[in-house]
């Protein structure tokens, strides 16, 4: 089941009004496996991210110009992002985090891809936000053998309305419930 797929059985009209939430992920094991095995957060691009081991890595998600040839960096075909895609970059972290010790800590900074914020943005009727939203964004903590979830967004520009923080902390919850993720609030 793709990350939108259950969206579209989503409620958008409750008149409760959240905010940012904050997760506690209860099935460790299974969570790390479908973070850095499955394809469960595949939706997603890494905009950046820290992890802790014998050394500490920091990861920009953003992409390198320099990197590519210019007719490959003006295609959007060839390069429909500005970040990584979470599914090319989860092999290389599932690597360096192999083997027998747990690391200290990491940190990733999720951003949902952006034709999937603006079909839940236009499936909640929030079209008027598309201009001001800039990412959905998950953070994903790992410390002291616990993850934590974080829902945010990211605003191009200042508005009062909260529309689209609702929308997303709902679908956050519903995306974990959707894929079996076992999860409780933070306290």
């Amino acid at each position: 089941m793709k990350f939108f797929d259950f969206i579209i059985f989503f409620d958008f009209l409750s008149n409760e009004v959240t905010g940012m939430i904050a997760l506690k992920i209860t099935g460790l094991g299974s969570f790390m496996s479908r973070l850095f095995s499955g394809n469960t957060f595949d939706s997603f691009l890494l905009s950046e991210g820290t992890l802790q081991m014998g050394v500490i890595w920091h990861v920009d998600g953003r992409l390198n110009r320099d990197f590519f040839e210019k007719d490959v960096w003006e295609d959007p075909a060839q390069r429909p992002y500005d970040y990584t895609a979470w599914s090319e970059i989860r092999p290389y972290l599932r690597d360096l985090i192999r083997g027998k010790k747990a690391p200290v800590s990491f940190q990733f900074v999720l951003h949902l891809k952006p034709e999937l914020m603006e079909k839940m943005l236009r499936k909640g009727g929030e079209d008027d936000l598309l201009s001001s939203v800039g990412a959905f964004v998950l953070t994903i903590r790992y410390k002291d053998g616990e993850v934590s979830l974080l829902s945010g967004i990211s605003m191009k520009s200042f508005t009062m309305n909260k529309n689209a923080d609702i929308l997303w902390d709902k679908a956050i919850r519903r995306f974990l419930e959707a894929k079996e993720i076992a999860f409780e609030p933070l306290a």
